[in-house]
């Protein structure tokens, strides 16, 4: 039974490159933001953590990850953004499958990032110094719980990145 958690700095490209490598993997495939919205009434991601706060949103991701893994085998499933500030999240993924950590250097993603708006968690008065804070602890976090490393770099072509990304997993866990 293979199961994959890609986590990553927001908009690193968790959900693409997760979605992409199931498909050649023809593996089930599923975004930790789709779990949670099942649960809200209407509600975006970012409308649900400005409401709840941080907490309260780190809990209710953690229900529904773990509802969704105590009922499916092999998939791979992509989380949010601040997965990583949730010890007991980092902790359930690393005792249930491996964690695949998807990297970007800091200074491509900040612009991607403020192409939606400022979000809720960078400081409107230091936007680049909270960002680089957030994006540090976040980093040394993700690396910490990695079972594997996949550096995305500025890629252009994502069914190209996500062809390296399924043979780094074929390379490291015979899937």
């Amino acid at each position: 039974m293979a199961r994959f958690y890609f986590v990553g700095i927001k908009h690193s490209g968790k959900t693409t490159q997760a979605r992409l490598a199931a498909a050649l993997l023809g593996m089930e495939y599923r975004d930790a933001d789709d779990l949670v919205l099942q649960g809200l009434s209407g509600e975006t991601i970012r409308e649900a953590y400005r409401r709840e706060g941080k907490e309260a949103f780190a809990r209710r991701e953690l229900e529904a990850v773990s509802s969704f893994i105590g009922s499916h085998g092999s998939f791979i499933l992509s989380l949010g953004g601040g997965a990583s500030d949730s010890k007991a999240l980092m902790d359930l993924m690393k005792e249930s499958g491996k964690i695949i950590y998807l990297t970007r250097k800091e200074e491509a993603m900040l612009p991607v990032i403020l192409r939606h708006g400022i979000p809720p968690f960078l400081d409107e008065n230091d936007i680049e110094g909270s960002f680089h804070a957030l994006y540090e602890r976040r980093d040394a976090i993700y690396r910490s719980y990695a079972d594997l490393i996949i550096d995305l770099g500025p890629y252009g072509d994502k069914e190209e990145t996500a062809r390296r990304t399924v043979a780094a997993l074929k390379e490291e866990y015979d899937v």
